[in-house]
């Protein structure tokens, strides 16, 4: 069983880019899920994705992906047990070489949640650049291969299954001839 996440707090996003990926997992991505959760409270935050831990710890495989991502090609293999991330292989590793835009565990990780918010003050100051660096620091996780790339590194379309627009997410519906191909088109 696999239990797709998507978090769409704040107004960053609207409604598209959820029902985009949707549409790019079920016309390229070849993954069958059982239920998709799309996490809608919140500050609209990156601190807002620690809340999949919390509410999802059921013995199924979770697999999570942000919004402002175009998924070209087969993404069963991201599908872990083991609490999975991406190295960021195509940047310097700054403050952490992980980046949580594709997450995938099984069963109960709330723990993540639990240590993150028990003292939610410090951990925003500890922890300012984001969750990344969070996770880097106080979990233990594995490493996905080579999955993926990001836009902000190489705006030329690769090999990879999956492209992430981190901080880029308005590119994706610009007409950027190879991700017309994957998106839903967008009705302005």
């Amino acid at each position: 069983m696999v239990e797709l996440i998507l978090v769409r707090t704040g107004d960053k996003f609207d409604e598209w880019y959820v029902d985009n990926l949707l549409h790019m997992i079920e016309k390229h991505g070849n993954l069958k899920y059982d239920k998709c959760h799309v996490i809608r409270d919140g500050e609209g935050n990156v601190y807002d994705k620690l809340q999949m831990f919390r509410d999802f710890t059921d013995d199924v495989n979770y697999l999570y992906f942000d919004l402002d991502v175009v998924i070209k090609g087969d993404v069963n293999h991201l599908v872990r047990d083991d609490f999975t991330l991406l190295f960021a292989w195509w940047r310097d590793r700054l403050h952490t070489p992980l980046n949580s835009s594709i997450m995938s565990w099984k069963g109960d990780h709330s723990v993540y949640y639990d240590d993150f918010y028990e003292d939610e003050d410090y951990s925003m100051i500890k922890y300012w650049r984001g969750i990344d660096e969070y996770l880097y620091k106080e979990t233990e996780c594995q490493l996905y291969e080579r999955t993926c790339w990001s836009f902000m590194y190489s705006t030329e379309e690769m090999h990879y299954p999956v492209c992430l627009f981190n901080h880029n997410f308005h590119n994706m519906i610009k007409k950027i001839p190879w991700t017309q191909k994957y998106i839903l088109q967008k009705i302005s």
